[in-house]
């Protein structure tokens, strides 16, 4: 689970982690903050295909959950992985399997939003939207709706949130939030705390308060979401949590091909 992000002192420019005991990205003398709009975040925002835009009503629609006549299906969706998937994450035999098995699948998903053609200059943010919602089946989305609950999952599908696999992934964690229909909607907590992670990594500060702030709305306890929002808002640097991503993906030995199964 995801440790290094945990409260940070930022007196005098500079950060330290309370907890992380890695020199490499918390170094004894502290991080310098980043400022925001720098040229270093905006060539990887720019690298990565994100753009910041909309306004904050524009930002705000696109994680809303969907209204009928599509929300009955995916709750009645969710209902069903949920009575097939929450006995296995419970239980210790069968909780690395899920987690496995939610990667997968994600991982699948994800290539699918790769592929599938981002939003044209000339198509609204609820087209595009829209169109992403049509790339994913009532019983994929549950299916890993359900497996991002467990934090370990989420924590390893936070890696992917740079170079090619930036834009898919806020479009396919984008696309999960909106699927977290009627008694299901706190479950989108897990998916937005990944899109504001996405945005904020990319250079989208704005789009992350906003995916981060609508996480802690529906889950105010929902401490991986508490944590990015404050670094963000403080104007952190994300770099130190990617290099803290990335050492965590070579430690579990898993690249991108395998990873998507």
């Amino acid at each position: 689970m995801l440790r290094a992000s945990a409260e940070v002192r930022i007196p005098a420019g500079q950060s330290w982690s309370y907890c992380c005991p890695d020199t490499r990205c918390c170094p004894a003398e502290g991080t310098p903050l980043g400022v925001p709009g720098t040229s270093a975040i905006a060539a990887a925002a720019a690298y990565a295909g994100l753009r910041v835009e909309g306004t904050l009503k524009e930002m705000t629609a696109r994680l809303a959950p969907l209204g009928p006549p599509a929300a009955g299906p995916q709750e009645r969706a969710l209902d069903i992985a949920g009575a097939a998937l929450v006995p296995r994450m419970l239980g210790e035999a069968d909780r690395e399997t899920v987690r496995a098995e939610t990667l997968a699948l994600a991982g699948r998903l994800l290539d699918r939003y790769r592929n599938a053609p981002a939003a044209g200059r000339n198509e609204g943010a609820a087209g595009a939207d829209a169109r992403d919602d049509r790339l994913l089946t009532d019983e994929e989305a549950a299916t890993v709706i359900l497996g991002l609950q467990d934090r370990v999952t989420r924590d390893w599908a936070a890696e992917w949130m740079e170079g090619e696999d930036a834009v898919p992934a806020l479009r396919l964690w984008r696309a999960l939030a909106r699927r977290c229909a009627g008694a299901y909607a706190e479950h989108a907590a897990a998916p937005l705390a990944l899109a504001g992670w996405v945005a904020w990594s990319g250079g989208d500060e704005p789009g992350a308060r906003v995916a981060l702030g609508r996480a802690l709305e529906l889950d105010p306890e929902y401490v991986f979401a508490r944590l990015l929002h404050g670094a963000c808002n403080s104007g952190l640097d994300p770099e130190p949590l990617r290099q803290c991503l990335r050492r965590q993906r070579a430690a579990r030995g898993l690249g991108a091909a395998a990873v998507q199964g």
